[in-house]
C-alpha cells in the first residue's frame, strides 16, 4: 500500500516531467530536437532502445555498432536533456516519444 511519501514522490516526478516537456515545447518541437541527434537508423535505434533497461554494451550488441558509438550518442542526448540519469540503473529517455520512422 502506498504511503503519503511515495505518493508525493510520484506526483513530484510527474510534475517534473510536465515541466521538462513544457520547456521543450517552448524551445521547439520534441521531434525536431530528437532529429538533430538521431540522424541515422542506428542512432534512432539507440533512442528507441534507451528505456533504462539496457546498458551501452547491450545496445551496441543489438544494433551491431561499437559501445563507443553508443556512448557518444548518449552523451549528445544527455547534453540535449533528452535522457535522465538515475542514481541506480541505466539512463533512460525522459519522454516515451519514439518516432515511427
Amino acid at each position: 500500500m502506498y504511503n503519503e511519501k511515495m505518493i508525493m514522490e510520484e506526483v513530484r516526478e510527474e510534475v517534473s516531467k510536465i515541466r521538462t516537456l513544457l520547456e521543450f515545447i517552448a524551445r521547439g518541437n520534441l521531434k525536431e530536437e530528437l532529429e538533430k541527434i538521431a540522424t541515422t537508423p542506428e542512432r534512432k535505434k539507440i533512442w528507441a532502445l534507451w528505456d533504462g533497461s539496457l546498458n551501452t554494451e547491450k545496445i551496441a550488441e543489438k544494433i551491431g555498432r561499437t559501445q563507443r558509438m553508443v556512448q557518444q550518442v548518449i552523451r549528445e542526448l544527455g547534453e540535449a536533456d533528452l535522457i535522465e540519469f538515475e542514481r541506480r540503473g541505466y539512463p533512460k529517455r525522459r519522454f516515451d516519444h519514439v518516432p515511427s520512422d
